[in-house]
């Protein structure tokens, strides 16, 4: 009686987890994106900008982002890379009809691992971040990261997708 409701719970952590990957996923992706529609240039304008209009940041502070940032996809990388893989893994288990229940949770448990992984990583970042941040640029900057995570958090539907590109 206990499996079932271990599974459930299993599969909404995966859930969970997956979904907060893509999210941050799409959040990288989606800062070039804008850049290179305007006509190309830096692709390490976006969140820059941001920091130094919404915040407050002095070239000094982007400069150090930059750093920070580069760092960040040096070692997001590789563990983007193992989560493809693991999840890989995981989907090839469909054509095996002999997969037990304890082998897909053993795959399960890597991808979670692997994402806890990334989330710890990511947000380790933003706490780097922060510090670089005087205390009157803190409470902006929150603000910011907020107003950011909760607009990662919205599916986006296509009609509404269609209709924000008309109205630009």
């Amino acid at each position: 009686m206990n499996n079932p409701s271990r599974n459930r719970n299993l599969i909404f952590i995966i859930a969970v987890l997956l979904l907060t990957n893509i999210a941050v996923l799409a959040y990288f992706l989606w800062i070039k994106q804008p850049v290179q529609k305007r006509g190309g240039g830096n692709p390490k304008i976006g969140i820059a900008d941001r920091l130094k209009d919404s915040v407050g940041f002095s070239d000094e502070q982007v400069a150090q982002y930059e750093k920070l940032k580069d760092d960040q996809w040096t070692s997001l990388r590789p563990m983007f890379d193992e989560m493809r893989k693991a999840k890989d893994n995981f989907f090839k288990l469909l054509s095996d009809p002999n997969s037990s229940d304890s082998v897909i949770d053993r795959a399960s448990d890597v991808i979670a691992q692997k994402q806890k992984a990334l989330d710890v990583q990511t947000f380790n970042h933003f706490k780097k971040v922060r510090a670089l941040c005087t205390p009157e640029q803190q409470a902006k900057y929150d603000s910011m990261i907020q107003r950011m995570f909760r607009k990662m958090g919205k599916p986006i539907r296509r009609n509404e997708k269609e209709k924000d590109e008309k109205t630009k």
